[in-house]
């Protein structure tokens, strides 16, 4: 209650000072932003979003004011309010801002603030900051409160919101060549679970950064330490219990030759660790502030896009080189990625997994690391005087998604049991005299085989190798015409190996694959991709599009993407639009033939959508897509979103500046 009255006060106070500003200015400088978008499928994907920013200007007075109208967004929560706002205030070397803060110090390790609505991951912060900056020293404090929004199994509303009450500092001094900088950052969290109430941890963040520039070559070091402690409220008698201590280190270092250069990338976060994923009932890890570099290439390729790895900020190490330069007039680049977890880990039973740290700093190739490996290589430029623009590029990578057994190491098995009678004798002293008895039981005696080696493996990995290809040509007319292919083939398996199968928690031993042969040994490996004819083992995937465009005033595009198997169940999709109908030579669609209850095979593996984009004027753009849409992984800034499936259907996008 006392948090959203804040918000009231915050938003009537900036409209008081807007208000104020154009009473009394003689001039006011004012600029804004549309965008609408609008979105209807068969399938019932509808949303309508409207965004309004609004940015006016007054002396050292900046405002800032976003209203939203959704009912609903394509992602999160209808509203119908003002969304966002800031005022800013400058004079001489400080600057104080009042509102929704964004800020990023360093390389994120400790603050990395954005608000993306295509993944709707927003950590910004509502409250205050004070920031002076003198030249070579410079100086930071925020405070405020964030209320953060997670998403769950639904693909298009948050279900889990962490609430945050933030304070952060930085100091930073800058000398020649030299940057050196510290940061602090406390939160109290309300943290959001499955079940229960959410509980109370406090974070405390300390870290340090410093940077290098030379004339062929830069540096850059980024170290944070965080300590997690829970709030137990057991009427204040219980002290509060730590709960993590974790730190991350990130380093970047580039250099330049020529027309070349080499940019070298390190990362060690090891905030916290599990032999799974850590979720909503996992507290005290990296926290929502943290957003790190993450290693890996963000492609623009559609295809390539779809395969981007689960980074985990809570427990990975890697290296990264790219080269970039230019050989023969054409653009070059190469890149390469090994990440993996900071340890390995072995299970010891049904449910029972035990870590060992990786030796070195180096990430490590074992498959109970979970490494990942990438690379991409690219080659572009220009031919017959500068009309004809191309881009070719290649990439591929592997991955260990999961390990669902993973032993090696030896056991002892029972080789019998002696279960034969024997006597046992006993004496009695009474009264100076000695009695005798004796007994015949049975012996039970357990003999046990030597020590022999055991492997039960069973782990998911998968690996792909995509194409993407993409030509323009711009004619005299000024009309370009543009090609795009994409071509990949991905494999995703279930890997077993070993002499043993699965743990007998009965007698706590592995089950032996041969039981009278413990030397004999299997190594199998199953596809988990499939279509409604069964198993397949390579998924073959491709995008086509060509597009026809008069700048600066349209352009008009047709895309066709195709696939062969899936990692689920096939789709059943009897309303195909009259796009794919005409591309697949479907003549009864449009004589009102098709059949409905047995629809073509051919219609679950494509989607086809044409694209016209308008500029109405230098200043306001509109889009109408119509058409069906695959959908699939989508990431930024090393937050990722599965976006549904999109069939049969029509978007709309208004943009204007004014």
């Amino acid at each position: 209650m006392k948090k959203h009255l804040k918000t009231k006060i915050l938003k009537e106070a900036f409209v008081l000072i807007i208000t104020t500003s154009f009473i009394f200015a003689d001039q006011v400088d004012m600029n804004g932003a549309v965008n609408s978008n609008f979105g209807n499928s068969y399938g019932f994907y509808d949303f309508s979003e409207n965004i309004l920013d609004l940015n006016i200007f007054y002396n050292d007075l900046q405002g800032w004011i976003q209203y939203e109208y959704s009912n609903p967004p394509d992602i999160g929560f209808g509203n119908n309010d003002i969304r966002k706002f800031r005022l800013e205030y400058s004079t001489g070397d400080f600057i104080l801002k009042l509102g929704d803060l964004y800020e990023f110090w360093g390389r994120g390790l400790l603050l990395n603030q954005f608000d993306d609505q295509v993944t709707n991951f927003d950590n910004g912060t509502r409250g205050l900051l004070i920031e002076y900056d003198g030249g070579s020293f410079s100086a930071s404090h925020m405070n405020g409160n964030s209320s953060i929004w997670n998403m769950g199994a639904d693909t298009r509303t948050p279900e889990y919101n962490n609430i945050h009450s933030m304070m952060a500092n930085r100091l930073e001094y800058n000398r020649g060549l030299i940057a050196l900088g510290l940061t602090q950052l406390r939160s109290n969290e309300e943290h959001d679970v499955n079940f229960g109430p959410s509980v109370l941890v406090n974070h405390d963040l300390k870290g340090a950064y410093a940077t290098w520039s030379g004339g062929n070559a830069d540096l850059f070091v980024e170290y944070v330490d965080k300590v997690s402690t829970e709030k137990v409220t057991m009427f204040g008698t219980i002290p509060n219990d730590t709960l993590l201590k974790g730190h991350g280190y990130y380093q970047n270092f580039n250099f330049y030759f020529g027309n070349w250069g080499i940019s070298t990338e390190y990362k060690r976060y090891a905030f916290d660790k599990a032999y799974g994923d850590i979720t909503s009932d996992d507290y005290g890890n990296q926290i929502e502030y943290q957003q790190m570099p993450t290693l890996g290439k963000e492609h623009n390729s559609t295809l390539l896009g779809r395969l981007t790895h689960n980074y985990n900020f809570n427990d990975e190490r890697g290296a990264q080189v790219e080269l970039n330069g230019s050989l023969f007039g054409l653009s070059v680049t190469a890149q390469y990625a090994h990440l993996s977890r900071n340890e390995t880990w072995q299970s010891v039973g049904s449910f029972e997994w035990t870590d060992k740290a990786i030796d070195g700093f180096l990430p490590s190739s074992d498959i109970s690391a979970l490494p990942y490996w990438e690379n991409y290589q690219e080659v572009s430029g220009y031919a017959f005087s500068d009309k004809l623009y191309f881009k070719l590029g290649r990439g591929s990578n592997k991955e260990i998604l999961k390990t669902i057994r993973y032993f090696e190491g030896t056991q002892v098995d029972i080789s019998s049991v002696d279960t034969s009678l024997t006597w046992v004798y006993d004496t009695l002293v009474w009264n100076d005299e000695t009695y005798f008895d004796s007994t015949e039981v049975e012996l039970y005696d357990t003999n046990y085989t030597s020590p022999f080696n055991v492997e039960s493996k069973l782990w998911q990995q998968s690996k792909a190798f995509t194409i993407p290809l993409e030509v323009n040509y711009i004619f005299d007319n000024g009309y370009t015409v543009g090609l795009g292919f994409q071509y990949q083939e991905r494999e995703k398996v279930n890997r077993s190996k070993g002499n043993a199968t699965t743990f007998n928690a009965g007698d706590s031993s592995w089950t032996m694959y041969d039981p009278d042969d413990y030397s004999n040994t299997y190594d199998e490996t199953v596809s988990q991709l499939a279509n409604p004819d069964g198993t397949v083992k390579t998924q073959y995937n491709r995008l086509i599009y060509l597009s026809i465009s008069k700048a600066p005033k349209w352009s008009f595009t047709i895309t066709h993407d195709m696939t062969n198997a899936y990692e689920a169940s096939s789709p059943y999709d009897p309303y195909y639009n009259p796009l794919e109908a005409l591309i697949s030579g479907d003549l009864k669609y449009f004589t009102g033939k098709r059949n409905n209850i047995e629809p073509p095979s051919w219609i679950q593996n494509r989607w086809v959508s044409v694209e016209f984009a308008y500029n109405i004027t230098s200043s306001q753009r509109l889009s109408i897509m119509y058409g069906s849409i695959q959908g699939g992984l989508f990431c930024s800034n090393g937050v990722c979103r599965l976006i549904p499936p999109f069939n049969d259907g029509v978007k709309i996008s208004y943009s204007a500046s004014f």
